[in-house]
Formats: structure tokens, C-alpha cells, sequence
């Protein structure tokens, strides 16, 4: 299915990936910045935009973070409200204009999103999903650029 967006749950999927960052803490900045990396990666190889929400770092972290990745959205919650308020609000506002992919382990968050018309997925899935995508996307640029050179 072709998303106009695809909304990840950072901390949820960070969690899914603890085997694969063994010496990171899913909520460090380091671990943040590994799947900021991963997910714009993932971004720029099926060109669908992608927007990953973590819980509370307040509108100085935000803009910061906006400054660092720019290619890739990243917002934060902030004060009472929660990354899965945030998802929600901004699937409900995308649904207008096309299919829309939550990422999340969340059974309550999936439940409210498959209510509001959107889909979701599981952070396993979705993840091998990209590794997949990322890695099919570079062989084939390596034997692109391989068979360039033989011209």
C-alpha cells in the first residue's frame, strides 16, 4: 500500500530493537540518534515521508532536533500530552488526504488508530521490513554503479 506517511513511535520501536543496540539504553540520546539514522535511511530508500514522535523533551529539544535532522521529522511531546496523543491527532489530520501507517507495539494505540481509519503495524515487522528495504535499495545501487563502470 502506498502511505502519505508513515508515524513511528520512537521509544516503542527502540524497544523492539534492543538486540540489535545491545550497549545503548533505548531512551538515550545515542540510541535516538541510531534510529533517526536507521529511519531516514529507511526514508530516502522507499521516498515516503516518515515522522517518529518520542515522549516529552519539551520545544527546546524539538527545535534542536529539527535543526540536526533535517531530512526526517522528529518532534517530541510536550507538557501533559503524550507521543500517542501527538500520533493521534496527526493520523486523524492525514487520513484526509491518504492511507496512513502507525508504527507501535501499543495494543491501546493500534486499537485507537484501526478506529480512526488508519493502519498499523507491529515494531518487529516494520523493522525487518527496513533492513530489508535498505539493503535491497543499496545491492541494487552497487551493481547500478558496477555496471556504470564497465560502460
Amino acid at each position: 500500500m502506498n502511505y502519505v506517511r508513515i508515524l513511528v513511535d520512537g521509544y516503542s520501536l527502540l524497544h523492539a530493537c534492543r538486540q540489535r543496540i545491545p550497549k545503548m539504553a533505548p531512551h538515550s540520546a545515542m540510541a535516538r540518534d541510531w534510529l533517526i539514522g536507521l529511519l531516514t535511511r529507511y526514508q530516502d530508500t522507499i521516498h515516503v515521508p516518515v515522522t517518529v514522535f518520542f515522549d516529552g523533551m519539551g520545544s527546546k529539544a524539538s527545535l534542536e532536533n529539527q535543526e540536526v535532522y533535517p531530512h526526517l521529522e522528529v518532534l517530541f511531546s510536550q507538557g501533559n500530552k503524550t507521543a500517542d496523543d501527538l500520533i493521534e491527532r496527526v493520523t486523524h489530520k492525514l487520513l484526509a488526504y491518504g492511507p496512513v501507517l502507525v508504527v507501535t507495539n501499543d495494543r491501546a494505540e493500534q486499537n485507537t488508530i484501526d478506529a480512526l481509519g488508519g493502519s498499523t503495524t507491529d515494531c518487529e515487522p516494520f523493522l525487518l521490513q527496513m533492513e530489508t528495504e535498505i539493503r535491497d535499495f543499496h545491492s541494487s545501487q552497487t551493481a547500478h554503479w558496477r555496471d556504470s563502470r564497465k560502460s
